[in-house]
């Protein structure tokens, strides 16, 4: 009987982690779906805390927020926000060995 009782624990366990893992899931479905996020979805999606995204909606940089007038709550359009978030591309090597090529081809010389 405390074998029985002991697997049926176990699978309960099992059960609500799945089950946990199903509901993360659809929220992160919702929010991928959505045109306009609040603050704690732009925080799933960013992976920034919502008080950084306060901060950042407080200094004046060129994140791209609304706010409707009256509550103070603040609102991102999703498409808007993941430009936003890719907008400073980093050069990789190639990149890098692209722009030492191009310079040295301008000043006539070849590179090794």
């Amino acid at each position: 009987m405390v074998k029985i009782l002991t697997e049926f624990k176990e699978m309960l366990i099992s059960i609500a982690s799945d089950l946990k893992e199903l509901k993360e899931t659809v929220r992160i479905s919702t929010i991928l779906n959505k045109e306009v996020l609040d603050v704690n979805e732009a925080a799933v999606l960013t992976g920034y805390k919502v008080s950084y995204l306060h901060k950042l909606s407080s200094v004046g940089t060129d994140l791209p927020i609304y706010s409707s007038s009256g509550n103070g709550k603040l609102y991102f359009k999703r498409l808007e926000l993941l430009e936003w978030m890719t907008k400073h591309k980093r050069n990789n090597f190639n990149d890098f060995q692209n722009q030492v090529d191009d310079y040295f081809s301008k000043k006539g010389k070849k590179v090794a």
